[in-house]
């Protein structure tokens, strides 16, 4: 449905446009209409587990501290969420290795990351203590003693190669004991074996290599008791060569390798036997990868098993550790399958069982029995519609013995797509996409209803020829699809009367009436493409691996841009990728590293009206492009590298013209430069006043918000320049400004928003108004632009009948004469706003609301735009002209209305950008936010769905009233007739 503007429509937006009167959605929406993806990252093969929460408890948690340092809990049965806490901000802190660990029985679960180690309640995540330190944490253990008493042991490199071994009150985090090693060996780990804590590190030997040194501790005092240095130097060539550490009483190993993966190697330790076990290359691959797996639980036999891992294949041996003599054992052998695999351990008693999980089946065998347990086929591992499968890189098992010979097997698998996966006994219960999280770019895909409302606008802008041959050309290919939507007719008048949903089809294509139901294409830092349905709680419909990423590598994505069923996604070094948005499926691949000093790529339409990327490299200027396919003139602005901001002139078979370059007042940092959307429709050039004058927008499609810093002034300047000339059209000053924090601003239509942290809120610079000064805190200025202070004045342009961007008008003092009138106003907020973002309709009638993302409260919220109008009178009421406006008196404190909160009560972390989109519905916008963790969409009303029924409307029951109203006025009116007849009779 398309909306027209007109008067008795603006009338009623007007009254809607009340703050008291607007609400984002329908209380009945909250939690349909919306989603959110509550991630945690990749779990970590050393930091995940199945433990119990309390030692009452008969279920357990699945509990796992992530690549993204986000500690939670998992209820198993659905995969939802118990709690979570985010340690370190992975976005903006580099942090090392993170550890997780707890006893069999403890309620209490303790993590360390950075110098820092906290212990969280186990079953609703309240941190118990914190303790800080100095120097990155290299191990830590959780070891109850023969009392019953828990240690808490961490190991912390100081200081370079520096250690300490420090022993702390599992229930109040205080420091009992510390030993610090000072000579100079690497810190690696921590067990325990017999009552005893060992601490084990890496002395450099001679020549090359490193030596594995133990030094025996007791575990009362920390005085050192022994030491033993175990002859690994001719394999152990990193701390990456020991593969494990046991760390319970009865099975204390320490295992390692070799640079080639050619020889194992065993220690029990508190001795020097080393026992060696030799690798055996099969199909002649070289082995890539080298895991041990054994039980980390008291009272479990030494038992552990081999894992080795080719490109194609992967194998395993169990062996047994006699713990009095050294000497190994080899149980058994399993057998090599394709792909990869994930073997997981479990114990119950004495028993230790270890869990294999492929791409088709898990099995199930025990440490002391050859034969397979248990066997349960699995689908292939290709969620989201992956064209390949994907195998297994690390799994967590649960084995719980039902009789001699059947057990319950519960495997959480993390796939290489970023998945996380329960199985039981083969079947899936719930899929967790993680690989969500680190999203660096999203965008709309247009949809057919979409293209339709597109095409109509395009013919209502061309010749009534045109249009007519358009629309022929238009209906001639819609009848491809007559016969299905004639076929499909009674399906859909039932779902509407009954009010079902329709299926959902993933290859088929998405779109509603309403223009709800969208894709967004989402880019991850792991080099992964993803489509997500904004019309069914943001599922993953397909998934795609695009680049292929080390650990520490991030993908670094420059934008998506989506264009008739299809999406480019463009790359830092100047690659790209063209993806069916359907299915996922590459259509064309651009490989990059042609321009080394690349910063991004801008696209604009060319003479065919096709998209040419015009590359743009790090110190602002343009790279090479095909001159002959551009437009007359085009205009490209950049930032330069010595902080200016430059406009280019492109035009057709001639090289870039440096147009125009704007350099900030010295020692001033340009640090933001921002544009209008790309989507931003003017609905009127004025806005209409209580008493009936008009104050006309200065509305300038070509205009830049750039915001400098002074770091040793500590002030913050706000430029509002003419990208078309380069010309200033307005400053702004604020001093006492805390420049350590970020500036977050946005502009729109004809007016300006920014948040800072300020000692003043005086904006008498700008010469437009003055505002009392205030206390110091975070404050949200908001600028509006017209065309004169006076209503129904053009101003100065309004007696020209021509007027250009690049030749302004100057008067005689050498003022911009077509230079905006700014009204100004400033508010105090409770706490930092890390994003603003602004909602955009179809037309542009409905009036926007502000999008905010509030760290402190982990929320988003949607501020109405007449909240915060910068016309709101100063130090008195309002007039009743002003009231009739929605106007009321200004107050510095702005709170946030709870009803503002468009996230409600969910927690959200993390977020970096909100997109929006519109719907076709004029008082529906589309939000989609995300970040380095959590994705969040929903839709935003910022008037209320003045063109849409409510979700209580019943079809049903209205046409069962007008059934009703019709049968009963069949039967009344041959009553009625007949009494009036009779009526007339009588008389």
């Amino acid at each position: 449905m398309i909306m027209r503007s007109c008067p008795a429509l603006h009338a009623w937006l007007l009254v809607l446009s009340i703050p008291s009167l607007a609400l984002a959605i329908f209380a009945d929406e909250a939690y349909h209409i919306d989603y959110h993806h509550a991630l945690l990252g990749t779990p970590q093969p050393h930091t995940t587990f199945f433990h119990r929460p309390s030692a009452i408890s008969k279920a357990s948690l699945l509990y796992t501290l992530s690549d993204k340092f986000v500690l939670g809990a998992i209820n198993p049965k659905d995969g939802s969420v118990v709690w979570r806490q985010r340690l370190v901000d992975t976005a903006s802190n580099k942090t090392g290795k993170a550890f997780l660990s707890t006893a069999d029985g403890e309620g209490t679960i303790y993590s360390a990351v950075n110098e820092g180690i906290q212990a969280w309640d186990a079953a609703d995540g309240r941190l118990v203590w914190d303790w800080k330190g100095t120097g990155r944490t290299k191990a830590l253990e959780v070891l109850p003693a023969v009392g019953g008493q828990t240690h808490v042991v961490a190991l912390s490199g100081e200081e370079g190669k520096i250690g300490i071994v420090r022993k702390l009150a599992a229930d109040t985090g205080e420091v009992l004991w510390e030993l610090k090693d000072d000579s100079e060996d690497t810190p690696f780990g921590l067990s325990l074996s017999k009552g005893i804590f060992y601490y084990i590190s890496l002395h450099p030997a001679l020549l090359k290599g490193y030596k594995i040194k133990i030094s025996a501790l007791d575990p009362m005092t920390g005085v050192q008791a022994d030491v033993t240095t175990l002859g690994s130097d001719h394999e152990v060539t990193s701390p990456d060569s020991i593969l494990f550490v046991g760390t319970n009483q009865v099975s204390p190993l320490i295992i390692w390798t070799d640079k080639g993966f050619k020889t194992v190697k065993v220690n029990v330790i508190g001795k020097k036997h080393i026992s060696s076990i030799s690798v055996r290359l099969r199909n002649d691959e070289e082995i890539e990868k080298i895991s041990i797996h054994a039980s980390h639980t008291a009272g479990a036999p030494p038992h552990f098993l081999v894992h080795y891992q080719t490109r194609s294949s992967h194998w395993a041996e169990i062996y047994h550790a006699n713990l009095e003599s050294g000497a190994l054992a080899k149980a058994s052998e399993l057998p090599t399958i394709g792909g990869l695999g994930g073997f997981a351990t479990s114990t119950q008693g004495t028993n230790v069982y270890f869990t294999r999980n492929t791409d088709f089946e898990s099995t199930l065998v025990s440490s002391v029995q050859n034969d397979v347990l248990g066997r349960w086929p699995a689908r292939p591992r290709n969620h989201g519609d992956s064209v390949h499968s994907q195998g297994v890189i690390h799994a967590v098992s649960e084995v719980v013995a039902k009789g001699e010979s059947k057990f319950a097997v519960r495997s959480a698998l993390v796939l290489p797509s970023g998945d996380w996966e329960l199985l039981q006994n083969g079947k899936t219960l719930w899929v967790r996409h993680e690989g969500l999280a680190g999203v660096v770019a999203a965008a709309f895909v247009e949809l057919s209803e979409e293209a339709l409302a597109g095409e109509i606008a395009l013919e209502s802008h061309s010749s009534v020829f045109t249009a007519y041959i358009h629309r022929i050309k238009r209906h001639a290919r819609d009848l491809r699809h007559f016969p299905g939507w004639t076929q499909s007719i009674p399906t859909r008048i039932r779902r509407n009367i009954l009010g079902e949903k329709p299926p959902h089809d993933i290859q088929g294509q998405l779109g509603d009436g309403f223009g709800f139901q969208k894709l967004v294409i989402v880019a991850t830092e792991r080099g992964r493409l993803m489509g997500l349905d904004t019309g069914n709680q943001g599922e993953v419909m397909w998934s795609t691996q695009l680049v292929d990423l080390s650990v520490r590598e991030k993908w670094k994505v420059i934008g998506i841009e989506t264009e008739k069923g299809t999406a480019l996604v463009r790359g830092k070094e100047g690659e790209f990728w063209r993806i069916d948005t359907q299915t996922g499926r590459i259509l064309q691949h651009q490989p990059g590293g042609l321009l080394a000093d690349l910063l991004t790529a801008v696209s604009v339409l060319d003479a065919s009206g096709e998209r040419l990327l015009i590359p743009v490299r790090d110190d602002g200027s343009l790279g090479d492009y095909l001159e002959t396919r551009l437009l007359e003139r085009t205009l490209i602005v950049t930032k330069g590298a010595q902080g200016t901001v430059r406009g280019w002139s492109l035009t057709k078979n001639a090289r870039p013209a440096l147009a125009w370059e704007f350099v900030p007042a010295p020692l001033e940092t340009i640090t933001t430069v921002v544009a209008r959307p790309a989507h931003d429709p003017i609905a009127s050039i004025g806005k209409a006043l209580g008493d009936r004058n008009v104050m006309y927008k200065f509305l300038n499609p070509n205009v830049l918000l750039v915001v400098t810093v002074n770091f040793g002034a500590s002030t913050a300047t706000m430029y509002v320049l003419d990208s078309a000339s380069g010309q200033i059209l307005h400053t702004t000053m604020h001093s006492n400004v805390d420049t350590s924090r970020s500036i977050t601003a946005i502009i729109s239509e004809n007016w300006f928003a920014y948040t800072l942290f300020s000692d003043t809120m005086d904006l008498s610079k700008d010469g437009s108004n003055h505002v009392p000064q205030q206390s110091k805190g975070f404050q949200l200025v908001i600028s509006e632009l017209f065309e004169s202070q006076y209503p129904n004045d053009r101003g100065p342009l309004s007696s020209l009948q021509n007027f250009s961007s690049i030749h302004p008008v100057v008067s005689e003092t050498g003022v911009i004469s077509d230079a905006p009138y700014v009204v100004s106003q400033a508010y105090s907020i409770p706490g930092p706003l890390s994003i603003l973002s602004v909602t955009s309709t179809v037309q542009g009638i409905t009036p926007r609301s502000i999008l905010c993302f509030l760290p402190s409260l982990k929320a988003l919220i949607s501020i109405p735009r007449s909240v915060v109008d910068p016309r709101r009178p100063v130090g008195r009421d309002p007039l009743p002209s002003e009231s009739e406006e929605g106007l009321f008196r200004y107050t510095a404190l702005l709170e946030f209305d709870p009803k503002w909160v468009i996230s409600h009560k969910r927690d959200i972390l993390s977020l970096l950008e909100v997109v929006t989109s519109p719907s076709l519905l004029e008082s529906t916008n589309l939000v989609f936010a995300f970040g380095d963790l959590d994705i969040f969409g929903t839709r935003v009303a910022p008037i209320g769905n003045f063109d849409l029924l409510g979700k209580g409307f019943s079809k049903l029951q209205l046409m069962g009233t007008v059934v009703a109203l019709a049968i009963g006025t069949g039967v009344l009116a041959p009553m009625v007739r007949k009494k009036q007849i009779d009526g007339m009779w009588k008389t």
